[in-house]
């Protein structure tokens, strides 16, 4: 700042004082440094690329799915600390409406399935899961059996191997989950159609105490 007062020519190194005058203060007029000033359009020009790369290329992975990824992972580790899980039709189905553990089987149905069955599970060379046909499966008991054991004539694996029973469970929860949903490309029907779930499936609809209900016979 400079006093309004000061009189006399400018020396040559001195900045220029700008014309507005507030309560006999003027301004100088200092131009920010050129790093400053490169960083902060360095900063609006890459932001261009970096939006259509991560909202509009449909490359980049976006923040939101990152997190998801980071999330899933964490709960992929507690899951195989999650104890006996039984793997019959009202465990696997209450866990299929556990938001938290879910993200855990998309984590592992996308980095293990979805070469053959699609992110989405719509199918690639392996079938729909989100459709009522399926061709080993006629309760949500049998998709653990199919994950735990494969399906080896058909090119399925077994992931008995690599995930442990409480981590299979999981899996099967969120596969059970799929089923319904809107894939970007599903593959055509394959097998024959299964009928909504049991009556296990009917209790979970019902909403929170179902599965409670159900295996109390109610």
């Amino acid at each position: 700042m400079h006093d309004g007062n000061t009189t006399g020519p400018r020396a040559a190194n001195e900045p220029r004082i700008l014309g507005h005058d507030c309560d006999g203060i003027r301004e100088y007029d200092n131009p920010m440094p050129f790093w400053w000033g490169a960083i902060f359009w360095a900063s609006i020009i890459l932001s261009v690329p970096y939006f259509a790369f991560y909202h509009f290329g449909g490359v980049g992975e976006s923040v939101v799915a990152s997190y998801e990824g980071e999330v899933g992972a964490f709960y992929e580790m507690q899951a195989a600390k999650l104890g006996d899980l039984k793997p019959d039709d009202g465990t696997i189905l209450s866990l299929s409406h556990d938001e938290k553990k879910m993200l855990a089987g998309r984590n592992m149905f996308k980095a293990n399935c979805g070469a053959c069955h699609a992110p989405d599970g719509g199918g690639k060379t392996g079938p729909n899961l989100t459709d009522d046909s399926y061709i080993n499966v006629r309760e949500p008991k049998d998709i653990f059996k199919v994950v735990r054991d494969g399906v080896v004539s058909k090119g399925m694996p077994e992931w008995k191997r690599r995930f442990s029973e409480p981590q299979l469970v999981l899996l099967a929860a969120y596969v059970a989950s799929l089923r319904g949903t809107t894939p970007a490309s599903p593959r055509e029907p394959q097998g024959e159609r299964v009928g909504p779930w049991t009556e296990v499936a009917g209790a979970v609809a019902d909403g929170p105490g179902g599965i409670e209900r159900a295996s109390r016979g109610e």
